[in-house]
């Protein structure tokens, strides 16, 4: 499941980067309508993909919860996952929403109502923020996968 939601991310990511390529080309004959379709489409893929990493983390939290009190287990693994949660969240709602402002904006821009800076800025944003918040969610779902193991092994025994 982790490495989905990797890929996921990861494909939103490279699908910004191509649409912030087509964004420089406009007015360029075809390119709004490219930067347009890409915008959606990352956007999308973009938020739901963080959404269900979220949805992820409080799952499998919610699970080593019920472990820890099921067999006595240390209140120690369930602040871990706390602590993933806590570290990763902030981030991940601050990607989503530079990611949706960058593309809500773009509206503004194309009818001329915001000057087109702002839609610039936004969209490094959000693609800074969304390349910082995969390399998190990697190092926090690594550290989730570790941790869930090391419960189950001590489940088990």
């Amino acid at each position: 499941m982790a490495s989905a939601l990797l890929t996921a991310v990861l494909l939103g990511i490279t699908l910004q980067a191509v649409c912030m390529f087509y964004g420089y080309l406009v007015p360029g004959h075809g390119a709004f309508a490219r930067h347009f379709t890409m915008a959606l489409a990352s956007t999308f893929l973009i938020a739901l993909a963080h959404s269900m990493t979220m949805f992820f983390f409080i799952g499998t939290g919610k699970h080593i919860k019920e472990l820890v009190k099921e067999h006595g287990l240390g209140q120690e693994v369930v602040r871990e996952t706390i602590l993933y949660k806590s570290k990763l969240f902030p981030i991940m709602m601050a990607a989503i929403a530079f990611t949706m402002a960058q593309f809500i904006l773009g509206g503004g821009v194309h009818t001329r109502v915001l000057p087109a800076w702002l839609h610039h800025i936004l969209g490094w944003l959000a693609f800074g923020s969304n390349v910082y918040c995969f390399l998190l969610e990697t190092k926090y779902l690594v550290s989730n996968a570790r941790l869930m193991s090391s419960v189950y092994r001590a489940v088990d025994r």
